[in-house]
């Protein structure tokens, strides 16, 4: 059992679990006392929101979840994956008027973050200064996309909704977030509070993805 500060009341998480078989479900988004939910219960809340209202996330509140992010697996723990969380409005603003194309820059309005989400080069799945396989820097970004699964999974737990976005300028996101140069950018996530209804798109049947021998 995980304890979670949730925004999500339980007969409504309920409720949009059981949409989701004939269609769409929605979860009511307001405050609530503290309460348990199963992990199997917050990966299938946790889904990409493209719909905000506006809310505002603490600097504690983010630092908190990426701590709980810290947990998340990487090459001999080199740790590279690294978090740079626009929270202010102007840097924002910034961001979604010069560094993401249009629809991502709607999607993610009003959201209470948009978090650059990078790793650093070189360390992971690496020995010494020889990649250790065929992968090389890949090790980096799979580590990073590691992370970043614990990092939306916290947030959901902390009651945020999230957002992946691959499509953006890097040097105008590098520049607006003063991220060192050699850091590799792999996505911004934004970070907010859903104003849509909850969907859930269907999934490859397992026998389709999985193999046992």
């Amino acid at each position: 059992m995980i304890t979670r500060r949730t925004f999500v009341k339980k007969a409504s998480l309920a409720a949009g679990i059981a949409a989701v078989s004939g269609g769409v479900g929605c979860f009511e988004n307001k405050p609530h006392k503290e309460e348990t939910m199963k992990f199997s219960e917050l990966i299938e809340a946790r889904r990409s929101v493209r719909k905000y209202a506006k809310a505002e996330i603490s600097k504690d509140e983010m630092a908190k979840i990426v701590e709980e992010a810290l947990n998340a697996p990487s090459w001999k723990n080199t740790e590279t994956t690294r978090y740079y969380a626009a929270i202010g409005d102007d840097a924002k603003a910034k961001i979604w008027s010069d560094a993401l194309p249009g629809f991502n820059a709607a999607s993610s309005e009003n959201a209470a973050a948009l978090v650059a989400v990078t790793f650093v080069p070189g360390q992971s799945g690496y020995m010494g200064n020889t990649p250790a396989n065929e992968l090389g820097e890949m090790w980096g970004a799979y580590d990073c996309g590691l992370a970043s699964s614990y990092f939306v999974l916290a947030a959901k737990d902390h009651g945020w909704d999230t957002l992946i976005m691959g499509i953006r300028d890097t040097a105008k996101v590098k520049a607006i977030l003063n991220i060192p140069e050699k850091e590799i950018l792999t996505s911004v996530i934004a970070v907010g509070k859903s104003a849509q209804p909850y969907f859930k798109n269907p999934r490859k049947p397992v026998a389709e993805v999985l193999k046992v021998v």
